[in-house]
C-alpha cells in the first residue's frame, strides 16, 4: 500500500510534468472509424522517473531520441484505459492544477463497457469529452 507521501509526489508529477487526454484515433475495426481511448503521459528526460512510475503503477516506457545536438533524449511512461482511471481514481485527492481533467478523464473512462457496441448517444458524449478535456488542456486555461 502506497502512503499519502507517495501519492502526493506523483500527483505533483502529473500536475508538473504530465498530460491527461482522451485520444481519437482512426479504427477501421469500428463501425464509426474512430475510437477513443484515454491516456496518461508523463515525458521527462530522466529516465528515473518513467522508470520509478512503471515501477508503482504499471504502463509502458517509450525512449524518445532528440533530433537536435543540444537537447536531451526523452522518455514518456504512458498509461491507457481502465488502468489509467485506477491511476488516476488513487492520486485525484492530491491533484490541483489537473484535477478537472482526471474527473472527466474518470467519467469518460468508467463509462465504457467492454465489448458492447456504443450508441450514437455515446459517440456524442465521448466527443463532447474529448473536446472538453481539449479546452482545458489549451495553453493559458485554468
Amino acid at each position: 500500500m502506497k502512503t499519502g507521501i507517495t501519492k502526493g509526489y506523483t500527483a505533483g508529477i502529473i500536475d508538473g510534468e504530465g498530460s491527461i487526454m482522451i485520444i481519437k484515433s482512426k479504427n477501421p475495426t469500428c463501425k464509426r472509424g474512430y475510437s477513443y481511448q484515454l491516456k496518461v503521459v508523463v515525458a521527462n528526460t530522466n529516465e528515473w522517473l518513467c522508470q520509478w512510475l512503471k515501477m508503482q503503477y504499471g504502463g509502458t516506457i517509450q525512449y524518445k531520441k532528440s533530433k537536435k545536438l543540444q537537447k536531451k533524449d526523452i522518455y514518456e511512461w504512458r498509461i491507457v484505459s481502465t488502468q489509467a482511471r485506477q491511476f488516476l481514481e488513487y492520486i485525484i485527492p492530491y491533484l490541483i492544477i489537473k484535477k478537472a481533467q482526471a474527473e472527466i478523464a474518470i467519467r469518460f473512462q468508467s463509462s465504457r463497457g467492454r465489448g458492447k457496441p456504443r450508441t450514437n448517444n455515446e459517440n456524442i458524449l465521448d466527443e463532447a469529452e474529448r473536446i472538453r478535456m481539449r479546452r482545458l488542456n489549451s495553453k493559458g486555461v485554468h
